[in-house]
């Protein structure tokens, strides 16, 4: 009778086992490197009617039917490149700048959590009030001049104005990238305007250290199948199926004075009516008040105001207790201020025909935020 018979009689046993041999891997947060290779081989021990036969290895393929060690043939594989990584901003808060400032920074975190090694190509780019808040701040539509990445290695700003990528960044690590820019002082800014800025990295092709570029964009293998002979490529950042670009958004706030300047006018009196509704007509006294508001959040200094006087008035000297102006600043009056020509007495006003000056190199002024000057003269009507 043919066919496999019960146990007292005719018997056949067959004993299987398989050996997997993985040669040596990195591990890091990601997993295995990527471009590693997993080689198994199995091995066959069996038996025919208690005949111990000759082992039998696998192989790849067809397979392998011939008995004996070296006969087989390992299944190798490469481990793929999965690429995830994240670009965090740093700080919370928007930069403080001043117009003037050079060489602000705001500052990113790129970590490779990747199984490779690689190049991120780093691009900042400036928002506008549509693009939405930063820090709960919307962007006041002015841009920050000279826009530009250096990425460094931590511990503070970058010593070389080099590299807007980076080079060969290993899984398990992270750089920190500043994006710098300057407060141009020609560029209109005032206190409380928002400089948004958007930072996105793009994975590339690392494997060249050193580099003046970036290498080429990485492309994924989404819906090719998978390939045991090549690293196929997986976008990943953020623990999900991804484009290669993660991105983040940090900004610059300008902190400065903010100065509103008015200047009014009233007839105090004239020939015909006094002081009783006046009229600005010939022998008419009127007074001149200029008001600066600081209502920035920094101090203005070196205070200087020029006023053109109207060459159809005259000037009146000695008009406030034998001092020609009155200025008072915070609430405190100067100590004197006498409009002679080239500020002889070196108080800090002058009269040079009928341009009238308050504040030079003799008298600095300052007007502290929250604060308020004005300057009172007073003129006649020929």
């Amino acid at each position: 009778m043919n066919g496999i018979r019960s146990n007292d009689s005719f018997v056949m046993k067959l004993g299987i086992s398989a050996v997997v041999l993985l040669f040596a891997q990195h591990a890091f947060a990601a997993g295995t490197t990527a471009g590693t290779d997993i080689v198994n081989l199995a091995t066959v021990d069996y038996s025919v009617n208690g005949n111990d036969q000759e082992d039998i290895e696998s192989a790849p393929g067809p397979g392998n039917s011939v008995p004996g060690v070296g006969n087989g043939q390992n299944t190798v594989f490469e481990v793929d490149n999965r690429v995830d990584f994240s670009l965090t901003q740093v700080g919370g808060v928007h930069t403080s700048v001043t117009p003037g400032d050079t060489d602000a920074f705001v500052e990113f975190i790129l970590a490779n959590d990747g199984n490779s090694v690689q190049d991120f190509r780093m691009v900042a780019t400036q928002l506008a009030s549509t693009d939405g808040a930063v820090f709960g701040l919307t962007d006041s539509d002015k841009d920050i001049a000279a826009l530009r990445v250096r990425v460094g290695n931590g511990g503070g700003a970058p010593t070389t104005a080099s590299d807007d990528f980076a080079d060969e960044l290993a899984p398990d690590t992270n750089v920190t990238v500043y994006v710098y820019g300057n407060a141009d002082a020609l560029l209109g800014l005032v206190d409380g305007d928002v400089l948004n800025i958007e930072l996105s990295a793009t994975a590339a092709e690392g494997g060249s250290a050193g580099g003046g570029a970036a290498g080429a964009n990485l492309v994924d293998d989404v819906g090719a199948a998978d390939d045991p002979s090549v690293i196929d490529i997986v976008f990943a950042e953020g623990g999900a199926l991804g484009d290669g670009v993660d991105s983040d958004r940090h900004g610059f706030v300008v902190a400065s004075a903010g100065l509103n300047v008015t200047k009014a006018m009233t007839v105090l009196d004239d020939p015909f009516n006094g002081t009783t509704n006046p009229k600005a007509i010939p022998g008419a006294t009127v007074e001149y008040v200029i008001t600066i508001a600081n209502t920035g959040t920094q101090d203005a200094e070196s205070i200087s105001v020029t006023d053109a006087i109207d060459a159809s008035v005259v000037f009146i000297a000695d008009a406030y207790s034998g001092d020609d102006l009155l200025v008072v600043n915070d609430g405190t009056p100067l100590a004197a201020c006498n409009a002679d020509a080239g500020d002889g007495d070196t108080d800090g006003c002058q009269l040079d025909g009928v341009n009238l000056t308050i504040g030079n190199a003799n008298l600095a002024i300052t007007v502290d935020a929250g604060t308020t000057m004005t300057v009172t003269y007073r003129v006649s009507i020929p």
